[in-house]
C-alpha cells in the first residue's frame, strides 16, 4: 500500500485505501453475514464472501490484502485453509475468526503461521474487533509479530521443553496450573515433575512425537495436580511444544450433559416430539426424522427451509402462529407456543403444538437463530373436543348435574343446577348443597358419609327440598361415589324436580283409578287393539261373554271374535278413522263354545302413549233384535189385515149390497137367505182374522197335553150341528157346511208339554182343512220328536208347498186364506218346526219337530235312578 498525492500535488498524510478480504465459511449463508457485518463497521473494508470448496480458487483469481477464515470448513478446518494458502500465496494475512476452535486450535494455527486468531462471541461487538484485527495485519510487518504475544494471550498453559524433555518455558498459565515458581520449574524434566505419568500413555504418545514429527493430543490424568488434562504437543526443531488445559470441570460437565442429553434423548423419543433448528437470517430450518414423521414424511423428503413449515399450516392458523413468533422476537414473551393444524402427506390434518427460543442474538438485538419442538397433539385435541361435547351434553341436561366433595359442598355444577338455584354454576363452587343436607337429615345414619367412605358405591331416593320457585319441592336424585386412578374424587349427583309430575302422577293415579272401575266394570264389552287388529287388552265382561280368560283373548285378532269382519275390511275401516273418530257398525261375535250372538260396536280411534289404538265398545242386541223382529212381524200382520179389511172384506159387503139391492126391487126372500150367508162368511172372515192376531203374543202356561185324547174330541159331526159348539174354539155360528163329516184316527200315544188351548186350536184348523179340500180322514200319530196330521185329501202340489203358509193364500172357494198361516203362528209361539209332505195316502201331510216332552214326575225319576219300573197311570177315557 502506498500513500498518494492530495489535490494540490504535495505529498500529505498517508490516505487511507480500500482493503480488499476473501471470507470464508462453510456455509455461505454465513460467509454472507460475516462479511456484510464486516463491511458495516470499517468502510474502508470491501468483504468478498465464499464458501470454502472455492476458497483458493478466488484467491487465485484475484488478489486480497487479508483472508478471514472460520475454523471448520466444509470438508477439512481453517488451520488446513492457512497451510495451503501458505503454500501456495505465501504471506498473504490470514485470520482465524472461529467459534468451535479452542486454544489447542490457536496454538496449532499459530504453529502453521496464523497472523491472528479470534473467537466469536468474545466481546461485544465482535466484527469491530474483527476489522481492527484486519487493519492490523494489512498494516503491520509480518516478521514485527512475536508469537509470544500470543501465547501469553491464549488461556492454555503452554511450555516448551528440549529434546531431553527439560522444561525451557512457560506461559502464566502453565505456572497457575502447575503451582510452582517458574524458577522451580526451568530446566526440570517433566517426568521429574510429574512422576505418575511414566510409563503411562501420555509418555508414549509423547515419545512417539518427538520420535516422528507428528503433533498428537491426547488426554491424561495427573495425580500430581488432581485434574484431567488435555494435553496438545507439537515437535518442534528444538524439542516439543506442550498446550495443556485443565478440563476437570468440563469432564464432569461433559458427564453430566451426556448423562442429560441421554435422559432428554429418551424423553424426546417417549414423548414423540420433532426438533426444528431456525436460522432466522438465512430462514433455512433443519427438521430431524421425528419432525418429518409427525407429517407423513422421512427428513430426506423435506427441503431444509421455512416455505417446508409455512405451507404446510392450516390457513386459518398460520396468523396466530406468527403473531406468537413476532411477540417472542420483541421480547413480549419468553417462550414461543402456539397450538395450530398442519396437514400431512395424506392432506390430513394434525394438530401441533409448537414451542420454541431464540438462543442466538446479534449485536443488535435481532434474532439470528432459534430452536424449538414440535408435539403431536391430535389425541389430545380430539379429547378436549369430547371432553367439551360431554361439556356441553351435561349442561344441556333437564337435570341438575353435580360433584360434591367429601364434606357434601359444590365442587362442579352444571349449568341447570344454576337455572334451578338462581345462581352462576361457577358462584355454586364451595357451597354446602341444600339436597345432601336433606339427604343426610333423612333416614337412618348418614347415608352420604357412608358412600365417601367406600361402604356403598350409589343410592337413590326422594326428598323434599326447600328451593328458590318451590319452598317444598320434590325431588329425585341419584348419587354415585366417583373413583379415579383408585382414588375417591367425589360424589356425582344427579337430581330432577319432579313436583310438578308427582302432582300430575297422583292426579293420574286417581284418574286412572276410576276409569279402570269404568273399564272394568261397564256392562259393555269393551276391548282395545292395535292397527294389525290384534286385541291387546279386554274388560271382564268381554271375558266372560265370550268364555275366555283375559290371557286367552289378548293376543286373539278382532276377526277371531267377530264374525262378518275379515282382515282386510278390518284394516280398511281402521285406516278410514281420523283420531278421535268413532264408528257404529252392527255385527256378529262368536263365543269361545262357538254359539253366536248379535252386538252393536262403537270403534274410536284413540293415542296411546304415541301410539295408534282403537277403543271398541259392543253391546249384546240378541233383545233389541228380538224386538225389532216382533215388529217387523206385527208390521205384516198388519199388511195382512189390510190387504184383508181392502180385499176379502170387500167381495162379501159386494155381495150383501147386490142381493140386498135385489131383495128390494124384486121383495124375493131367498135374496135375504143370500145376504145371510153373506154376513156368515164375513163373520167367519172376521173370526179367523183375529185368531191369526191372536198367534203374536206368547203362548199360554205349558202342561202335559196327551195329544190322542185332544183329537179323540173331535167327533164325525163336528161339522155337523149348528147348535153345536166346536170344541176346538171354532163356532158355525149357525152358518151351513156342505163339508161331509170325516173320521179322526188317533194313532198318536205321548204326551207334548204345550199350551193345551193353542193346540186345540191348530189341529181344529188342519181338520177344518182337511174337509175344505175333500178329504175324509184324518190321522194323528207319533214323531221321534214330535207329532204329524195326515189326510187322504188331493194333496198339496209341491210347488205350493211353500205358499201354503202365507196368509190370505187359498184354493179352497171357501177357504179364507188364514188357516195354515194360524197353524204356523202357533208352531213357532210353542219353537215347533212344521213342514210340509205328501202323506201315506197321497194327501197332505203336515209334521211338527222340535216339540218337548213333559218333565218327568219326582217318583218316575226316583224310579229311573232305581231301574224300578214307573207306575202304571190310568187311561182317561176319550169321549
Amino acid at each position: 500500500m502506498s500513500g498518494e498525492t492530495d489535490a494540490e500535488g504535495s505529498t500529505g498524510g498517508r490516505e487511507r485505501s480500500l482493503v480488499s478480504v476473501l471470507v470464508v465459511d462453510g456455509e455461505s449463508g454465513f460467509a454472507d453475514a460475516a462479511a456484510s457485518r464486516l463491511e458495516s463497521r470499517d468502510d474502508r473494508i470491501e468483504a468478498t464472501p465464499v464458501e470454502s470448496a472455492a476458497a483458493l480458487d478466488a484467491l487465485s483469481a484475484s488478489s486480497y490484502d487479508c483472508v478471514v477464515s472460520a475454523y471448520d470448513l466444509s470438508g477439512s478446518d481453517g488451520v488446513e485453509l492457512l497451510e495451503t494458502v501458505r503454500e501456495r500465496h505465501g504471506d498473504v494475512p490470514f485470520v482465524l475468526f472461529t467459534a468451535s476452535g479452542s486454544e489447542a486450535v490457536a496454538s496449532e494455527a499459530i504453529s502453521a503461521g496464523v497472523d491472528e486468531y479470534l473467537r466469536r462471541g468474545e466481546t461485544s461487538d465482535q466484527y469491530a474487533r474483527l476489522a481492527d484485527a484486519v487493519d492490523d495485519v494489512v498494516s503491520s510487518p509480518g516478521d514485527g509479530r512475536r508469537a509470544e504475544e500470543h501465547l501469553e494471550r491464549v488461556s492454555d498453559a503452554y511450555c516448551e521443553v528440549d529434546a531431553d524433555w527439560r522444561v525451557t518455558y512457560l506461559n502464566d498459565r502453565a505456572v497457575e496450573v502447575i503451582d510452582l515458581d517458574a524458577e522451580d520449574l526451568l530446566g526440570e524434566r517433566i517426568w521429574d515433575l510429574f512422576p505418575g505419568t511414566s510409563g503411562s500413555d501420555g509418555e508414549r504418545a509423547l515419545r512417539e512425537a518427538a520420535e516422528t514429527g507428528d503433533p498428537v493430543r491426547f488426554e491424561e490424568h495427573v495425580d500430581r495436580l488432581g485434574a484431567d488434562l488435555v494435553v496438545n504437543a507439537y515437535p518442534t526443531p528444538d524439542g516439543v511444544a506442550l498446550y495443556f488445559r485443565d478440563v476437570t470441570e468440563k469432564r464432569e460437565q461433559e458427564r453430566e450433559l451426556r448423562e442429560l442429553s441421554e435422559r432428554l434423548q429418551l424423553a424426546v423419543e417417549g414423548a414423540d416430539v420433532g426438533v426444528w433448528d431456525w436460522n432466522v437470517r438465512t430462514d433455512e430450518v433443519r427438521f430431524d426424522e421425528q419432525w418429518a414423521e409427525m407429517i407423513g414424511h422421512s427428513a430426506d423428503d423435506l427441503a431444509f427451509d421455512l416455505s417446508t413449515w409455512e405451507d404446510r399450516v392450516h390457513p386459518h392458523d398460520i396468523g396466530d402462529a406468527w403473531s406468537a413468533i413476532e411477540a417472542h422476537f420483541a421480547g413480549e414473551i419468553d417462550l414461543y407456543q402456539c397450538d395450530y393444524r398442519m396437514r400431512t402427506e395424506t392432506d390430513d390434518w394434525r394438530w401441533i403444538r409448537d414451542r420454541g427460543r431464540v438462543v442466538e442474538w446479534d449485536e443488535d438485538g435481532d434474532p439470528c437463530r432459534a430452536v424449538g419442538i414440535h408435539i403431536d397433539i391430535t389425541e389430545e385435541k380430539s379429547r378436549e373436543r369430547e371432553l367439551e361435547r360431554y361439556r356441553r351434553v351435561v349442561d344441556e341436561l333437564p337435570e341438575s348435574v353435580c360433584i360434591y366433595d367429601a364434606d357434601g359442598r359444590i365442587a362442579l355444577a352444571n349449568d341447570h343446577t344454576g337455572d334451578v338455584l338462581e345462581s352462576d354454576p361457577e358462584a355454586l363452587v364451595d357451597r354446602e348443597s341444600r339436597l345432601v343436607d336433606r339427604i343426610r337429615a333423612t333416614g337412618d345414619g348418614d347415608r352420604f358419609a357412608a358412600l365417601v367412605d367406600g361402604e356403598r358405591d350409589s343410592m337413590a331416593g326422594t326428598v323434599e327440598v326447600e328451593l328458590p320457585r318451590e319452598p317444598a319441592a320434590i325431588v329425585d336424585y341419584g348419587l354415585t361415589r366417583l373413583v379415579i386412578d383408585g382414588e375417591f374424587d367425589g360424589v356425582l349427583g344427579i337430581s330432577r324436580d319432579v313436583t310438578d309430575e308427582r302432582r300430575r302422577q297422583r292426579r293420574l293415579e286417581r284418574t286412572s283409578a276410576r276409569l279402570e272401575a269404568l273399564f272394568e266394570r261397564s256392562p259393555d264389552m269393551i276391548d282395545i287393539h292395535d292397527e294389525a287388529g290384534a286385541i291387546v287388552d279386554a274388560n271382564r265382561a268381554m271375558t266372560e261373554e265370550l268364555g275366555y280368560d283375559r290371557e286367552e283373548i289378548v293376543g286373539m285378532d278382532v276377526w277371531d271374535v267377530d264374525q262378518e269382519l275379515s282382515p282386510e275390511e278390518g284394516r280398511r275401516l281402521w285406516d278410514g278413522l281420523d283420531m278421535d273418530e268413532t264408528v257404529r257398525l252392527e255385527t256378529t261375535f262368536v263365543r269361545a263354545d262357538g254359539s253366536t250372538f248379535p252386538v252393536e260396536v262403537h270403534v274410536r280411534r284413540i293415542d296411546v302413549q304415541g301410539e295408534d289404538r282403537f277403543l271398541a265398545s259392543s253391546r249384546d242386541i240378541s233383545e233389541r233384535k228380538a224386538y225389532e223382529r216382533r215388529i217387523e212381524r206385527e208390521n205384516e200382520r198388519l199388511d195382512e189385515f189390510a190387504s184383508i179389511v181392502s180385499h176379502d172384506l170387500r167381495n162379501p159387503l159386494n155381495v150383501l149390497s147386490g142381493y140386498l139391492r135385489l131383495a128390494r126391487e124384486t121383495g124375493a126372500d131367498s135374496y135375504f137367505d143370500r145376504c145371510e150367508r153373506a154376513l156368515d162368511e164375513m163373520e167367519r172372515l172376521i173370526e179367523d182374522v183375529l185368531t191369526l192376531a191372536k198367534q203374536g203374543e206368547a203362548v199360554g202356561s205349558f202342561e202335559p197335553v196327551h195329544l190322542g185324547d185332544l183329537a179323540a174330541r173331535y167327533s164325525d159331526d163336528a161339522f155337523g150341528s149348528a147348535d153345536d159348539e166346536d170344541p176346538f174354539g171354532g163356532d158355525s155360528g149357525g152358518a151351513e157346511t156342505d163339508a161331509a163329516p170325516i173320521e179322526v184316527a188317533v194313532e198318536a200315544d205321548g204326551e207334548i208339554c204345550a199350551d193345551p188351548g193353542r193346540v186345540r186350536q191348530l189341529l181344529g184348523n188342519l181338520f177344518r182343512n182337511a174337509a175344505e179340500h175333500g178329504g175324509e180322514r184324518v190321522a194323528v200319530g207319533d214323531l221321534p220328536d214330535g207329532f204329524y196330521v195326515e189326510d187322504d185329501g188331493p194333496g198339496i202340489d209341491p210347488d205350493e208347498r211353500d205358499r201354503v203358509f202365507e196368509s190370505g193364500y187359498t184354493t179352497s172357494e171357501t177357504g179364507t186364506g188364514f188357516g195354515l198361516p194360524i197353524v204356523q203362528r202357533i208352531a213357532e209361539a210353542h219353537g215347533w218346526t212344521v213342514d210340509v209332505t205328501e202323506g201315506e195316502r197321497g194327501g197332505a201331510r203336515f209334521e211338527f219337530t222340535g216339540v218337548d216332552p213333559p218333565d218327568p214326575a219326582p217318583e218316575e225319576e226316583a224310579a229311573a235312578v232305581e231301574g224300578a219300573e214307573p207306575p202304571a197311570e190310568e187311561a182317561e177315557p176319550r169321549d
